[in-house]
């Protein structure tokens, strides 16, 4: 897999931090809102493994330390409707990203008002304080203007670097951007783009790309569009459960998005009318459902019974979707295969990834979790 600097490309048409502190503009006591996604689980906290969430937003933390931001952390966690939710609160995601960043990192239970613009207002340059959950309010979904005025009455700056959630026009994000009188990007969500750039403009051919992980629903939504662009579509894990599940194949117990079955099929459709290849698991390792943690055999993906689970892809799917990495220009991965939070199930993972660093060829792999996994190895 090659791997050349994203710089390289062509300049983005959204100003950075890089580029605001090389025009000489001071960050000094300045107060800076970092928007971030820090949508962790509580078995992602749980884990002792650094989460690329978290990893992957320190550069820009530092470069704001360095130069003597006050700096307040804006993040959602899960889905809770516009409703405090404590189960949903950041106040973990501060203590784990003290220690990643060997920095202290104060909590603020909110993110708008006079409780935070005290706390805001409140700290030194170099200080770092994570604000609660934006989704505790229902504007944020909304994108509603008090709250996004709101929010913008906390700083000076806003940088957004939540690229997992680019997509969003929510408060935090779009809205924040739209009404900041200095508002960039920051090095992930810069080094992201860069990264996408250079993918739509070299691309050889053919181009394959790997569907799986969870959030479904995100993912087939933005599926269509993608199809005429693309020649070889390989799609596992949930993705490929409501895949063969909309094609009325029994998987026992598997985790299945019942609400993306229609989608499903459309797009099957479409891929066929717009001659994009699709390749869903041939067959599977599976579990009982009582212990997912332990794999009970290799099936058939037609022979699955009522009380067991998919957990990945079989051999044979794997020594297939081998060689189509294999004859592929280009290759764009995107979610992990199997259930990876167990040890037994990331092999496959694993050799997928293996065969894209050994090719020739432009390869791209994103999603939390397989970025997680591959950082264990």
């Amino acid at each position: 897999m090659q791997s050349p600097s994203p710089t390289t490309a062509t300049p983005l048409p959204y100003p950075t931090l890089r580029q605001l502190i090389a025009q000489g503009k001071p960050l000094h006591g300045q107060r800076v809102l970092l928007r971030v996604d820090y949508n962790l689980t509580a078995a992602d906290l749980e884990s002792p493994l650094p989460d690329y969430r978290l990893t992957s937003t320190l550069p820009t933390i530092k470069l704001l330390i360095e130069h003597g931001a006050r700096v307040a952390i804006l993040s959602h966690r899960g889905r809770p409707q516009g409703r405090v939710s404590p189960q949903q609160s950041l106040a973990p995601v501060a203590e784990k990203l003290t220690k990643l960043l060997n920095h202290p990192v104060n909590f603020t239970p909110e993110c708008i008002g006079r409780a935070a613009e005290s706390a805001i207002n409140q700290l030194q340059p170099r200080q770092v304080t994570l604000l609660e959950n934006t989704r505790f309010h229902i504007g944020e979904q909304l994108n509603q203007r008090e709250f996004t005025h709101q929010l913008a009455q906390l700083a000076d700056v806003f940088v957004n670097d939540a690229f997992a959630t680019a997509h969003r026009a929510h408060a935090s994000t779009s809205g924040l951007a739209a009404i900041m009188p200095t508002s960039v990007i920051g090095l992930l969500m810069e080094r992201e783009l860069l990264w996408l750039r250079r993918l739509t403009e070299n691309t050889a051919r053919p181009l394959t790309l790997i569907l799986s992980g969870r959030n479904v629903g995100t993912k087939l939504e933005r599926l269509g569009p993608l199809l005429t662009k693309i020649d070889t579509l390989i799609v596992g894990g949930p993705v490929a459960h409501t895949f063969l599940a909309g094609r009325d194949m029994a998987l026992g117990q598997s985790v299945i998005d019942h609400t993306y079955l229609e989608t499903s099929r459309d797009l099957l459709a479409e891929a066929g009318v717009v001659g994009c290849r699709v390749h869903l698991p041939k067959d599977a390792v599976i579990a009982q459902k009582s212990s997912p943690e332990t794999p009970y055999g290799t099936r058939d993906i037609y022979s699955i019974q009522n009380n067991e689970v998919v957990m990945d892809i079989g051999p044979e799917t794997l020594q297939q979707w081998l060689g189509f990495i294999e004859k592929s220009g280009t290759v764009v991965w995107l979610g992990s295969l199997g259930a990876y939070e167990y040890p037994a199930y990331q092999a496959a993972s694993k050799q997928l990834a293996q065969a894209m660093l050994d090719h020739p060829g432009f390869c791209l792999l994103g999603g939390n979790g397989l970025i997680n996994l591959l950082n264990q190895t």
